[in-house]
C-alpha cells in the first residue's frame, strides 16, 4: 500500500481534514487551534503532497486514487469520520462520501470545487477552467517557475502567488507536477446534481465573499442539490479562507458540528 500522510491529536469523534492542492495538514492548524475540545483531529495530504505517495500518472488520474487515500486514513481512525475539506480537498471529500467506501458522518466544505458542475449551466466558466489546466500543464512542462501562479491567481486574485512567502512558493513549484494531475482528476469527476441529491449527511457549504465566478457557480449548484446543507459566506475572504480567516472558519465549523452533533462540543459552549 502506498504511504500516506497521517497526523492525529485529541480524543473523541473524528474530524478528518483534507487540504487542497499545494497543501498538507499544516494548512488546517490555525483553524484547528480555535476549535473547542472533545474531538479527535486527524489529517492527511492528497496524492503527491506531503508524505502521501503519488498514485496517479498522466494516463490514470481517476478520483478513485484520492478516495483510496481518504479510506486508508479513515480506516486508521476506526470510526465514522466528519470530513473537512478545502478546495480540491473538498471535492475529494464529496467523492469519498459518494463512493460508499468511507463511513462519513458529515461534510464541511470550504470552497469545494467539483468543476464538472460548470459544464451544463456555465459552459464558458468550464471552458476557462479547462484552458487554464492546459496552460498550467504546458508551463510546468516547460519548467516555468511562475507556473503555480496561474493556479493560485485564478482561485485567488492577481498577485496572490507573488504575495506568498518564498518557502510556500518553493513548495508550490516542487509539487506542481501533482497539481497538473489534480486538474484532469477534478474535471473528470463527473458527479452531478442527482448524485449530490442522494447525499443525506449534513453538509456545511462555505465560500468566501470574494470567491471567483466559477466558485460562486459551483457553490450555488451544490447548494441547490444537497438536501441537508447549511450555507455560509465568509466576509472579505477569498479562496484561501481557511488561512486568511481561520477564526471565522473555525466558528462556522464548530457551530455546524454543535448543531448536528452537540455532545462533543457541549463542554466548549
Amino acid at each position: 500500500m502506498p504511504s500516506i500522510d497521517f497526523v492525529i491529536s485529541g480524543e473523541g469523534p473524528a474530524l478528518l481534514f483534507l487540504p487542497g492542492s499545494f497543501s498538507t495538514p499544516a494548512a488546517w492548524r490555525p483553524l484547528q487551534k480555535l476549535l473547542p475540545g472533545g474531538w479527535c483531529l486527524a489529517g492527511t495530504s492528497l496524492c503527491g503532497y506531503g508524505a502521501t505517495a503519488e498514485r496517479r500518472h498522466v494516463a490514470d488520474v481517476a478520483m478513485a486514487h484520492e478516495v483510496a487515500v481518504v479510506r486508508e486514513a479513515a480506516l486508521r481512525l476506526k470510526r465514522p469520520v466528519h470530513l473537512v475539506g478545502h478546495s480540491f480537498g473538498g471535492t475529494v471529500a464529496l467523492a469519498a462520501a459518494l463512493s460508499g467506501a468511507v463511513e462519513v458522518a458529515s461534510l464541511a466544505l470550504f470552497e469545494a470545487n467539483p468543476l464538472a458542475l460548470l459544464r451544463t449551466g456555465h459552459p464558458a466558466l468550464h471552458a476557462e477552467a479547462l484552458d487554464l489546466s492546459r496552460r498550467f500543464a504546458a508551463a510546468v512542462a516547460a519548467g516555468d517557475p511562475g507556473a503555480p501562479g496561474l493556479v493560485i491567481d485564478y482561485w485567488g486574485q492577481t498577485g496572490s502567488f507573488a504575495a506568498l512567502p518564498a518557502a510556500v512558493q518553493d513548495y508550490c513549484r516542487l509539487t506542481a507536477p501533482a497539481n497538473v494531475l489534480d486538474w484532469p482528476c477534478c474535471l473528470g469527476f463527473q458527479a452531478g446534481p442527482v448524485d449530490y441529491a442522494g447525499l443525506e449527511v449534513p453538509v456545511l457549504l462555505a465560500r468566501g465573499a470574494l470567491a471567483n465566478p466559477a466558485m460562486v457557480a459551483i457553490t450555488d449548484a451544490l447548494a441547490a442539490s444537497l438536501p441537508n446543507r447549511r450555507t455560509a459566506v465568509v466576509a472579505d475572504a477569498g479562496h484561501f479562507l481557511i488561512s486568511s480567516h481561520p477564526a471565522a472558519c473555525a466558528a462556522l465549523l464548530a457551530d455546524f458540528l454543535h448543531a448536528h452533533f452537540p455532545g462533543p462540543l457541549s463542554a466548549g459552549k
